[in-house]
């Protein structure tokens, strides 16, 4: 769960238009962040060995992958931000849930 979670309750039940974008910057959050996560040590990896000989291009795709989610996960972060800002526009100070 969210630490922000009660933000986004509070979004809620004030019916805001800013918990669909936090609803939406969360999911991409975490789909991008625990992929991007898995994949760092396997982008990092020296390329060498029966891997590389059996699948040459392994590490561009991994690389390729690892780019997509941290790019997912940027989203995800973007439109949260944006669900604060909105949210501090209009009075809601997400500290205090």
């Amino acid at each position: 769960m969210s630490l922000d979670y009660p933000f986004y309750k509070e979004l809620l039940r004030r019916n805001h238009p800013a918990a669909r974008w936090w609803k939406w910057g969360d999911a991409l959050y975490y789909l991008g962040l625990v992929p991007a996560v898995i994949l760092v040590l396997p982008a990092l990896l020296p390329v060498s060995g029966p891997v590389a000989a059996a699948l040459p291009h392994w590490k561009i795709w991994v690389q390729s992958l690892l780019a997509l989610f941290v790019s997912i996960f940027l989203l995800g972060s973007w439109l949260k931000g944006k669900a604060w800002r909105m949210a501090r526009q209009d009075g809601i100070d997400g500290n205090n849930y």
